[in-house]
């Protein structure tokens, strides 16, 4: 994770570029996903999950350095459960598993001051442990209160009071089970709020180093260092070690992981190699995103060798992971492959992890088309998954 591509920072910056002008964005998705797990073959209803997605954005400077933000996400199936899928890509609430739901998931305040950017609200968080998951149909969000500071040269500083998300259950369900705990609609809040802060520092020449803390009541404690450095103008290696500490009563289960990577991006051919390592002393809390749960199979993680489509696995207990990702622009599409082998057969509990995933992004008149053929064995299963992702995106 690049600071410069943290969504935070990206949404001060188009906030603050549209003083005085209102606009209303967003887009219309319909995703869709099959596989050949178990008795299923493609195309089965057994073996698919399907949805749509309407998201609505409001944003404007009311003041001078005051910006109001405001959004609507909206999910439905569109009937399909009635023939061709059996599950959805998100929860659609807890008393209703296939309901249209619509809920608010933006409703903030940006502050410009000088130097200091304060966002307080409804908001997407992009940091190593809580953020806000893109893979889905739908991310999750935060009430959050952010705080960005830039006074000194070369360095900004991040803090983050996190009351409650809605990420608790980001995954795909099954539309048999009722019980979805707020799922993507409901804001479940913390025993007690978490805090997080950020140094991001690019004082080293071609060099960005971030550091994380985190105090999570009732969770964990955890930190996350990271340092990317262009050693060229193609080349750049990536550097990662996190952990966390979760204490119940006078125990403490620690965890730990770290990785490393060499990229390679010239013209229209991206490539990059990972290589990451999660400690096999103690089960505790995986190393990825805490705030949609923290177990392997759920939770993306933000280890450089993360898979493309199950993802967890590479920051469970004693996973050893190899990742491999290439890109190429062919003017008409971008195609890509993205491969990930991970071993974790020493913890007790744990799974192992090949995957391969081709995909491929092109644009058709105005809808983004995404597509993408999943072969994955985790243990001894092997599944084959195709997903279509069909994006429309609008200015009003």
């Amino acid at each position: 994770m690049k600071f410069t591509k943290l969504s935070l920072i990206a949404a001060l910056a188009v906030t603050t570029a549209m003083a005085g002008d209102a606009k209303i964005s967003g887009d219309v998705k319909v995703f869709y996903g099959t596989n050949d797990s178990g008795t299923n073959d493609f195309f089965e209803q057994g073996g698919s999950i399907g949805d749509a997605a309407l998201s609505l954005d409001y944003t404007r400077e009311v003041a001078e350095g005051v910006t109001l933000n405001a959004g609507l996400s909206g999910i439905s199936t569109l009937g399909l459960e009635n023939e061709l899928v059996a599950g959805t890509w998100a929860g659609h609430g807890a008393t209703d598993a296939v309901g249209d739901v619509v809920w608010l998931d933006t409703a903030n305040i940006v502050l410009n001051m000088g130097k200091t950017t304060a966002v307080v609200g409804r908001q997407e968080l992009d940091t190593p442990f809580f953020r806000s998951e893109k893979w889905n149909i739908v991310a999750n969000t935060f009430d959050a209160a952010v705080l960005v500071n830039s006074s000194i040269p070369d360095t900004t500083l991040v803090g983050a009071w996190v009351g409650r998300g809605n990420g608790a259950n980001g995954t795909t369900v099954n539309l048999n089970n009722q019980n979805f705990g707020g799922g993507h609609v409901g804001f479940t809040g913390f025993v007690k709020p978490a805090y997080a802060a950020g140094i991001i520092n690019k004082s080293i020449p071609m060099t960005t180093v971030q550091v994380w803390g985190y105090e999570i009541p009732t969770v964990a404690q955890a930190y996350w260092t990271q340092a990317d450095i262009a050693a060229t103008k193609e080349i750049s290696v990536g550097l990662q070690y996190a952990g966390t500490d979760f204490t119940v009563g006078s125990a403490s289960t620690k965890t730990s992981a770290y990785a490393t990577q060499l990229a390679y991006n010239a013209g229209k051919l991206s490539t990059s190699i990972a290589y990451s390592l999660r400690d096999n002393k103690e089960a505790g809390i995986d190393i990825s995103n805490i705030a949609t749960g923290h177990t392997a199979g759920g939770s993306e993680s933000n280890l450089y060798t993360e898979s493309y489509w199950n993802l967890g696995y590479v920051g469970q207990q004693g996973a050893e992971t190899v990742g491999a990702k290439v890109s190429y622009d062919l003017g008409m599409a971008q195609v890509g492959l993205h491969g990930t082998d991970s071993h974790a057969s020493q913890a007790q509990g744990a799974k192992d992890l090949t995957e391969v995933a081709a995909t491929v992004s092109t644009k058709v008149g105005p809808i983004n088309v995404d597509l993408a053929y999943i072969n994955a064995r985790i243990d001894s299963v092997r599944t084959d998954t195709a997903l279509v992702m069909l994006t429309v995106p609008f200015t009003l």
